[in-house]
């Protein structure tokens, strides 16, 4: 924690002060940051991906739905970050653009969830 904590530190430090003398720069110095934190998040996200994979075998789901769960989930947080980084920019109208593709993305990508929900609805009603 301390090692993230010390990344963020410095990453607000950067920002503030390329901020005041090359506002240009501090965006890119905060996507910079981001970045080195996700890098430096990789063994936390491995034990988490390995948790859900586990999870998903031990109830006998397929990996195609964890493939669309981990898609949506990584989806959602770039789409955050980019917005986030648009707004820190200044430009609201972008984030709110890259926040409506998140939106349609992740719609997209759960088309395979949906259609093995609606067959095991079809699958159990037939049975009644």
């Amino acid at each position: 924690m301390l090692k993230i904590v010390g990344i963020v530190v410095c990453e607000i430090f950067l920002y503030v002060l390329l901020k005041q003398y090359k506002p240009e720069y501090a965006v890119l110095a905060e996507a910079v940051g981001g970045a080195v934190l996700l890098f430096a998040l990789s063994d936390e996200l491995e034990r988490v991906l390995d948790l859900f994979s586990g999870m998903f075998l031990e109830a006998g789901i397929g990996r195609e739905y964890l493939s669309v769960l981990l898609k949506a989930l990584g989806t959602a947080l770039a789409v955050q970050f980019t917005a986030d980084l648009c707004r820190d920019a200044g430009d609201s109208a972008a984030a709110a653009k890259v926040e409506f593709a998140g939106k349609v993305i992740i719609a997209a990508s759960s088309i395979p969830l949906l259609e093995g929900v609606v067959g095991l609805i079809t699958e159990f009603a037939g049975k009644l």
